[in-house]
């Protein structure tokens, strides 16, 4: 490296060092980190299967796209249209890992449960997919030659929360909730 003769290179030079700097996190934070410590137990829908767990990558997904998010002048014709006098179905879009997961989220045919269904687009041809409601176990099911998943009868009033697996990882989405009303 060459050492600057110019004042003006000089200051310049010790203005970038000083950039690259960087600055400690203040007593207090590091002591509130320290002492929070690690949850005393991981949710259920969240461990990893005891004979797998060294060999499984978890994956983090982002929600991308929310319907319910999305004012419907903005929507245009992208998303599904709904029949007269009943809500469109909702579409959620996670984001992880070179995959997409897209969820929807329509009422059932009988007026009194939810039907949430989804496909995985991305490598994996073959995966499991499980419907947790309120940190119980409500359903799990193979995916289809499409990577398409449906679970027909998940009740209203609860969170939601779907686990994929597939191969070498698995993929607990970000909590939704299924309303306790359904539209009429």
């Amino acid at each position: 490296m060459t050492v600057p003769t110019d004042p003006d290179e000089s200051r310049l030079a010790l203005l970038l060092h000083a950039s690259r700097v960087m600055e400690d996190a203040p007593e207090a934070l590091i002591h509130r980190v320290i002492t929070r410590g690690e949850p005393q137990h991981t949710p259920q829908h969240l461990q990893m299967p005891a004979t797998a767990a060294g060999s499984l990558r978890r994956l983090v997904a982002l929600l991308s796209f929310d319907s319910a998010q999305t004012p419907a002048e903005a929507a245009g014709l992208r998303l599904p249209q709904a029949a007269a006098g009943a809500a469109a179905p909702r579409q959620l879009m996670f984001t992880t890992d070179g995959r997409d997961v897209d969820v929807r989220i329509t009422p059932h045919a009988d007026g009194r449960h939810w039907c949430v269904s989804g496909q995985v687009l991305g490598p994996d041809a073959h995966g499991r997919v499980e419907l947790w409601l309120d940190g119980g176990l409500l359903a799990g099911t193979g995916w289809d030659e499409l990577a398409e998943f449906r679970f027909d009868v998940a009740p209203g009033g609860c969170s939601a929360v779907l686990v994929l697996r597939s191969g070498d990882w698995t993929l607990a989405l970000p909590a939704f909730d299924l309303p306790a009303r359904l539209p009429v």
